[in-house]
Order: C-alpha cells, then structure tokens, then sequence
C-alpha cells in the first residue's frame, strides 16, 4: 500500500492562523452553548409559568419529564465543555510547542 499524496495548494495557512481559527471556532461553539441555555432556561420560566405562556398547573408526570429533558441536556452539555476544554488545551499546546521545520523557520 503506498503513503497517500498530499495534493498541491496554493494557501496554506500559518500556524498562528490555524491557531487563531481554532480558537474562533470554541468560541463559537461556546456561543451556541450559551444560547442552548438560554432558550433551555426560557422554556423553564414558561413551565413555572413566569412567561404565563403556559396555562394551567403542571401534574407530575410533566414535571417528571421536564426535569429528564433538562439533565439529559445538560449531561450532553458538559460532555461538550469538556470536549472544548481538551481542545482549548490541545491548541495552547500547538501554539506554545516549539519544533523544528523548514516551512516554519522565520515565522517563530
């Protein structure tokens, strides 16, 4: 089986630009975390009925549910700020590794 072949381009970025897109991509996906929860804590109020969007007293079972909905979302949430912490740290890594390369000789 032969290596693959890394095809020709004409714009590879730098270090510190791939550095740079990684971080604007966490801080991305923190924005849209912080929407999630948001939205997650609006659709709470409504449920106690501080938005009055919701008519009627919730039985049991919906408050079951609501609270099973809530911690299956925030499970997944933490997951994927852990998975963003190990990112961010992975890419402190890169940017504060020194190494030895022809390509990257004068930008150090």
């Amino acid at each position: 089986m032969s290596m693959p072949q890394i095809p020709e381009e004409n714009f590879r970025p730098t270090k510190d630009e791939v550095v740079i897109d990684l971080l604007k991509s966490i801080a991305m996906e923190e924005n849209a975390i912080a929407h999630l929860l948001h939205a997650e804590a609006e659709k709470i109020q409504a449920f106690v009925g501080h938005h009055h969007s919701i008519s009627g007293e919730p039985c049991h079972a919906d408050i079951i549910k609501l609270s099973s909905q809530v911690s299956r979302l925030l499970d997944v949430i933490v997951m994927k700020e852990w998975l963003l912490l190990r990112k961010l740290e992975n890419v402190m890594e890169l940017n504060d590794s020194g190494h030895d390369c022809d390509y990257c000789d004068g930008e150090e």
